[in-house]
């Protein structure tokens, strides 16, 4: 009876046992789930209420040309980043690098709405042109003249110090939709960077 009771009490600590350390198991892998899997969720969520209002503060300003906002799932961007595009043809003169007046005046307007709204870190100003055909030379020059006579404007005449912004000739390496040789690829994208994580 003695023996039997030893028993029961044994089975008893051995079946507890093995559901404590169950248990400790299923929480190591969820806290490693959490912080391998999640950070990024976690870093989106950091910088959301940033993004918001300066979404906000574009998409209701009196901007006379808006820009387009792309969605985070448009470009493999790290969290905390958001991109404004410029269409060419709305910017640019035909074919060239040199802002019309209302270009210029779209990207003075909308560098003040960003100063006036400046929970960010760093804008990134990207250089996009039209998908380089097979046998001709990728437009570097193009799409780099482009960024930065627009970091010109804003940092010019838009009020945002030089050191806050940074430029990068794309060429047509990437389309804005996916569609090649689409009227739409000529472009400049903004790229506000909230996170110091964006730039390092």
């Amino acid at each position: 009876m003695i023996r039997k009771q030893r028993e029961i009490e044994t089975n008893t600590y051995l079946a507890f046992s093995d559901l404590m350390l169950n248990l400790v198991f299923v929480l190591v892998f969820f806290i490693a789930g959490i912080l391998v899997v999640g950070q990024a969720g976690w870093d989106q969520v950091r910088y959301r209420k940033a993004q918001d209002a300066v979404y906000a503060a574009i998409t209701h300003s009196d901007l006379k040309n808006k820009p387009i906002y792309l969605p985070p799932t448009r470009r493999n961007d790290p969290p905390g980043v958001q991109r404004w595009a410029f269409p060419a043809q709305k910017m640019f003169k035909s074919g060239t690098a040199e802002l019309s007046a209302d270009g210029k005046n779209i990207l003075v307007s909308f560098a003040r709405v960003l100063k006036q709204n400046q929970l960010w870190k760093r804008i990134r100003i990207e250089g996009h042109t039209q998908t380089t055909r097979t046998g001709t030379k990728e437009s570097w020059a193009l799409s780099a003249a482009r960024a930065s006579a627009v970091a010109d404007a804003i940092y010019s005449e838009g009020g945002i110090p030089s050191f806050y912004l940074a430029v990068a000739a794309r060429g047509g390496q990437t389309p804005f939709k996916g569609i090649k040789f689409d009227r739409e690829n000529d472009r400049v994208e903004v790229v506000i960077e909230y996170s110091q994580k964006a730039f390092q």
